[in-house]
């Protein structure tokens, strides 16, 4: 494989352009790269032969895909429409990557590990059986893009945080939701039985660049963790001079059996990718946002 990363003219692709993850490549990579991003009207990826019509013309390098249905209720509720996307997409994705010679780097999901029973950080090739319908699909869309395309990437993802963020327009941040309430004087709450990776976006975004010379194959991409949320979310009001009588254990979730989407990822770090654990990233953001004594509408100057 050559090597990418030393070219500067580099063509990379990314769908999703609009989204989470997807835009903020988009901002990082923008003066690096000659980078294109494709919105779901630019782009209907579950349309092969649009889709390929469009990327032989553009004919990336690296095609990094972002775009997904990944609410999970939304996937529970209509799972023949996400499996179009989550799946199907993918696998058409994958097969013209592979006609046009481009990497095809897929962003999977920690919710692959749901359901396997395993107590400790989830390794990459543990045996899987996810509960939820979004976990099965991006399980089934990994094994069809490998198969289809061996120049593929898989890149596991944790939940993602941003301290940046547009309101209205994205959805499951933790830092947005625990900041409106802190500021509008309202009590959050988090479970004390659920163990996962949290992982700044930011950090996930500076790493991609690692991954487009790895080898193929699947990979954990995320901060470790050994805190419940409710500890780290306890960690983040500490770091940010934020009193911690606004947040609530959540003693019910979970209860019975203690959701553990923690990943290792040593296999990452084999290569040169470095995240902070998830208490630390989130102290660190803590510390940048702090407030002043318990004011939480007066940022420290």
């Amino acid at each position: 494989m050559k090597n990418r990363k030393r070219e500067s003219k580099l063509k990379i692709g990314v769908t999703g352009a609009d989204g989470f993850l997807g835009s903020r490549i988009l901002r990082f990579y923008a003066r690096k790269y000659e980078i294109k991003g494709y919105h779901h009207t630019d782009m209907d990826f579950t349309d092969p032969e649009e889709t390929e019509t469009m990327l032989k013309r553009d004919c990336p390098d690296i095609l990094i895909h972002t775009a997904a249905i990944s609410d999970v209720g939304a996937c529970e509720q209509n799972p023949e429409h996400s499996e179009l996307v989550n799946v199907d997409g993918v696998r058409n994705l994958a097969v013209i990557c592979q006609k046009i010679g481009s990497r095809f780097l897929f962003c999977s999901s920690d919710q692959v590990y749901t359901g396997n029973g395993v107590k400790e950080p989830h390794r990459e090739e543990e045996a899987l059986s996810p509960l939820n319908v979004y976990g099965r699909q991006k399980v089934r869309a990994e094994e069809e893009a490998i198969q289809v395309h061996p120049d593929t990437v898989a890149l596991r993802l944790s939940w993602m945080f941003a301290a940046d963020f547009r309101e209205g327009k994205e959805h499951g941040n933790l830092i947005p939701a625990i900041l409106h309430a802190v500021r509008s004087g309202q009590h959050v709450k988090y479970p004390v039985w659920d163990y996962r990776s949290i992982t700044d976006v930011w950090e996930v975004v500076a790493n991609l660049e690692q991954m487009f010379d790895a080898p193929a194959g699947i990979y954990n991409f995320g901060s470790e963790n050994d805190k419940s949320t409710y500890e780290v979310v306890s960690n983040f009001l500490e770091s940010a001079g934020i009193p911690n009588s606004m947040l609530e254990r959540n003693e019910e979730a979970f209860r019975e059996c203690p959701r553990n989407l923690r990943m290792e990822t040593e296999k990452a770090k084999y290569l040169g990718v470095h995240f902070l654990t998830t208490e630390e990233a989130l102290r660190k953001l803590g510390a940048e946002l702090g407030y002043e004594g318990n004011d939480p509408k007066k940022k420290r100057e």
